[in-house]
């Protein structure tokens, strides 16, 4: 006779341990999908048993949509099938990580790695070094998008409306999933501070994709336009680790960027 099959302990704790927090957090399955970027469906499956071990990506942000932190996070991913500990991306130690940053610094334009929310984690020389031409500080721990706000590079964008738009479609399409967050709620007090931000972020809907290219043009007392294409690109298995990159386009940028 053939024995019993043995049971599936992850199969069903996760079934019980996502519906379970789901409720805690008062999410309905729609917003919880809607919060991780996956669909309802999914979401009932894996709570029915119907599905055992979503992605890690997946995993993480189920995890961030229930904000779920410390313990309780490791409980959920374990659960999930992925009982390693997660690596905070600030920690050098995180092998990832610490190629993207070497990464970074072997580029010859300027460069940086972010998190979905946009805070800046790590910069090359020529980054900086532009952004001294343009006269923005760089916000050492601080977003992106304070830079695009910020009133020394609004008056080097010819458009800067509707670049910030733009900026802002892809900003709430990167931490739509973190809206809940303390962290994400806090520098939203910050970015409504700023002029213009209120009337823009009530106006300016989510992007419908991640655009992974944006151009850029820039206007600079003694260079005249500056065209850069901005090239966006996430790190597969982080879902929360970003590469954003500053590309010449045509003679004068080429140069300009040679000569910093």
């Amino acid at each position: 006779m053939t024995p019993p099959a043995p049971p599936a302990p992850v199969r069903r704790e996760l079934a019980a341990l996502l519906g379970t927090l789901r409720g805690a957090a008062g999410l309905s399955q729609s917003e919880l999908a809607r919060r991780a970027r996956c669909t309802r469906p999914y979401v009932s499956q894996l709570e029915g048993g119907a599905r055992q071990r979503p992605s890690r990506a997946v995993a993480l942000r189920l995890a961030t949509a229930l904000g779920l932190q410390g313990e309780a996070r490791q409980e959920f991913l374990t659960a999930a099938g992925w009982p390693d500990l997660e690596q905070p991306l600030s920690d050098a130690g995180d092998a990832a990580h610490t190629l993207a940053r070497q990464l970074v610094d072997g580029l010859p334009y300027p460069a940086a790695l972010h998190d979905s929310r946009w805070i800046v984690g790590y910069t090359n020389g020529p980054l900086e070094r532009l952004f001294g031409v343009l006269g923005v500080p760089m916000l050492a721990g601080g977003s992106l998008l304070e830079d695009v706000f910020d009133p020394a590079l609004r008056a080097r964008l010819p458009d800067w409306e509707g670049w910030a738009r733009a900026m802002l479609a892809q900003f709430k399409r990167d931490s739509g999933h973190l809206s809940h967050t303390p962290a994400q709620q806090a520098l939203l007090v910050r970015l409504h501070a700023l002029p213009d931000f209120p009337r823009l972020w009530r106006h300016v809907e989510a992007s419908a994709d991640t655009t992974p290219a944006m151009p850029l043009a820039l206007s600079l007392p003694g260079h005249g336009p500056l065209h850069l294409e901005v090239l966006r690109l996430q790190v597969v298995g982080l879902p929360e680790l970003w590469l954003v990159t500053f590309l010449p386009v045509g003679a004068a940028a080429q140069r300009l960027l040679a000569a910093q």
